[in-house]
């Protein structure tokens, strides 16, 4: 199999390479796969799949379990490693835990990469609800409270560069899915310097978030109190948590500047 590549915005794209990373891919959206079922998935012939998974479980990146092949726990290190390269990290951890236990709900932590939002830290308050939500999840940024409070933070051209690239899929009937809509969200999180998720990720569920700035501008993160619709609403949803979440960032904006 020869190493074609194919001109893409970050410079020129090795085709065996990109065949590595479907692979991976769909090895983790099915949980664990055999050869003949991710041929069939991925389009691929048996003999490439095959190559390649072998070549992946001769450096360690997958498991073989029986007849199918796994994600292994390689990606972890990688992972963690990661997630410890982001400067704030620790600051922002320590914050969440403190507002789950302060609220009794769920607190997270995000950042945004590749114009998505990614999950570094979550905790549960002793009244939180479970959530589909994990570490190192990839979320859409315009529809969740901490995404929206790193969008308002980036300049206009950058937002329109990632609606480009991800679009506005509707995730409920909540969900902010217009340019027009999602720019006068953000305006208004910019003055207000908290977001909202009114519904638009998970029926029933609401989240507050505020983002986390340096002194320079520049956008780091967001944090965010979520839970159930009968426990968010009226005076709570809208100046009780946001208050707490707004003074929860500027905590870690003022003890980032020793980072």
């Amino acid at each position: 199999m020869s190493e074609q590549s194919t001109p893409t915005k970050g410079g020129r794209r090795i085709q065996a390479v990109e065949t590595t990373c479907e692979l991976l891919d769909a090895l983790r959206e099915r949980g664990g796969s055999g050869v003949s079922e991710l041929a069939r998935e991925t389009g691929y012939s048996k003999a490439t799949v095959h190559s390649h998974l072998a070549t992946l479980l001769d450096n360690e990146f997958v498991v073989k379990r029986g007849n199918g092949y796994e994600i292994s726990l390689k990606f972890v290190d990688f992972g963690e490693f990661a997630k410890n390269g982001v400067a704030i990290h620790e600051i922002a951890r320590q914050e969440v835990d403190k507002l789950a236990e302060q609220t009794g709900e769920v607190a997270q932590f995000m950042v945004e990469e590749h114009g998505r939002g990614v999950y570094l830290h979550k905790a549960r308050g002793a009244n939180a609800i479970r959530t589909a939500s994990y570490t190192g999840e990839r979320k859409d940024l315009h529809c969740t409270a901490l995404g929206k409070a790193i969008l308002a933070q980036l300049p206009r051209d950058r937002v329109e560069e990632i609606i480009e690239e991800h679009g506005l899929p509707a995730h409920t009937e909540n969900t902010v899915s217009t340019r027009e809509a999602l720019f006068d969200q953000l305006e208004r999180i910019r003055q207000e310097n908290v977001a909202y998720d009114d519904e638009e990720v998970l029926s029933g569920l609401r989240c507050v978030a505020a983002p986390i700035v340096y002194k320079n501008g520049d956008i780091q993160g967001a944090i965010s109190i979520s839970g159930p619709t009968s426990r968010f609403k009226r005076d709570r949803f809208r100046e009780e948590l946001p208050e707490i979440v707004r003074s929860a960032a500027n905590v870690i904006e003022v003890n980032s500047t020793q980072v």
